[in-house]
């Protein structure tokens, strides 16, 4: 069938704004696709101006809240437990009386020893006047003219000569002197066993906990203590044996609780940048509103391995204590490693390194240019050389604040001035420090 010439034409102008539609359509998908990408690829970095303020370097670490000096004393001899006198929380004295056990038997055996101590004197008198007996007999004889043979008496009277006599006198005074010694021991070491059935608080400090009862049978090992959160060893008298009554191989357990510290680990590439006296901010997990002023007063000589990480163990005083600090509370804390007042920086975003060289891009259009590096914070980086303040740089790697230098840097009034920063873009690094611009 032929169509007529009228609906042909009607057709054609159809097809024709089919067409106009269709390239429309590729022109505007080439404008948003292709020359969109072109501008965006030609579009400049954020940039920032060179700015004058302080520098800080840091690293962090957690840790926990410890006792610098902590007792987990356990009576020295054996017997049951007849009298608890404390209880979990109490505060105690050094030397303030904790638990007594039976006594009994330790005071048997002090008034044995106490005999045989009494015995052992006398014979010790008795031996020395036997001494002095004999020295008169030998100093007598002595003294008497030697009878001459023929007169009818022998050479020697019947029984000892008084030579003989004086020297086994010594001896029964050295044997007697000898056995009063081991008496005396004997008496102090049952005395000493006596004085055990009191435990006393080898510290003073707040009982945290109490790992024996009334009617148990405790003792057999000595007192242990320990410093910065660590505990020692002790030995308890000779021959006697421990029962298992405490978990904790003490009776009961004590801790300063009045100057709790902080100790935290730190890697190794860490640990080789603090040394004691320096200044740190501790924040608590359970008060993260609130920073505390700490100083670091011992790094350990010796490593802890850990999965084949290795790491040191610092421990930093804090200032003051907060109120409710318990032992074990999480610790996050930040060591200062170093700081520049009043210098050139940039944020470390800004900049390139590769090997030893440095090198940041001018804003201006100029290229790259190369800059010596001073103290390295976590957001901003010291520039000594390079550049000059007010020069405007390009941030290449990413916003202020993303680095990872392990520092904070903070320019006018705290914040990185100028406003170089679109968006008031908000960055924080591994240092805890905010940088806001505006």
């Amino acid at each position: 069938m032929v169509l007529p010439r009228h609906k042909l034409r009607g057709l054609s102008v159809l097809n024709v704004a089919l067409v106009a539609v269709v390239v429309a359509i590729a022109v505007s998908a080439y404008l948003l696709f292709f020359k969109s990408d072109s501008q965006a690829a030609g579009t400049t970095r954020p940039s920032v101006a060179v700015s004058r303020g302080d520098v800080t370097a840091s690293v962090s670490s957690s840790g926990t809240l410890q006792s610098p000096q902590t007792a987990s004393p356990q009576f020295e001899t054996s017997g049951t437990v007849t009298s608890v006198l404390v209880k979990v929380g109490q505060v105690v004295a050094n030397g303030a009386t904790i638990a007594k056990i039976d006594p009994s038997a330790a005071e048997r055996a002090v008034r044995i020893a106490d005999q045989n101590q009494t015995a052992a004197a006398d014979s010790v008198t008795a031996a020395e006047q036997t001494l002095d007996d004999a020295q008169e007999a030998v100093d007598a004889a002595e003294a008497t003219p030697t009878p001459t043979p023929g007169n009818g008496q022998q050479n020697q009277s019947q029984g000892q000569s008084p030579e003989v006599a004086l020297t086994n006198a010594k001896a029964s005074l050295a044997r007697a002197k000898a056995d009063k010694e081991q008496a005396d021991q004997n008496l102090e070491g049952a005395q000493a066993d006596l004085a055990a059935t009191t435990l006393k608080a080898p510290i003073a400090g707040t009982v945290t906990a109490i790992n024996g009862t009334v009617g148990s049978v405790a003792g057999g090992s000595g007192n242990s203590t320990g410093s910065s959160g660590s505990s020692g060893t002790g030995q308890g008298s000779t021959g006697t044996t421990s029962s298992a009554t405490a978990s904790s191989g003490g009776f009961v357990d004590i801790s300063d609780l009045k100057s709790l510290q902080v100790v935290a680990a730190f890697p190794e590439a860490d640990a080789i940048k603090i040394k004691a006296k320096q200044s740190a901010t501790v924040t608590l997990n359970a008060e993260p509103g609130t920073t505390l002023t700490a100083t670091l007063t011992s790094v350990s000589p010796t490593p802890t391995t850990t999965n084949g990480v290795v790491s040191y163990s610092a421990t930093f005083a804090l200032a003051k204590l907060p109120d409710g600090a318990r032992i074990g509370q999480t610790a996050n804390v930040s060591v200062q490693t170093a700081k520049a007042s009043n210098v050139l920086y940039v944020p470390s975003t800004a900049i390139v390194t590769s090997g030893t060289s440095h090198t940041v891009t001018m804003a201006d259009g100029s290229g790259t240019r190369e800059v010596q590096l001073g103290v390295r914070g976590d957001s901003f980086t010291q520039i000594t050389s390079g550049l000059n303040e007010g020069d405007r740089v390009e941030l290449i790697q990413g916003a202020i604040g993303g680095g990872t230098a392990g520092g904070t840097g903070q320019g006018r009034n705290g914040q990185f001035p100028g406003g170089q920063f679109p968006a008031g873009g908000i960055g924080t690094g591994t240092g805890g420090g905010i940088n806001r611009g505006r």
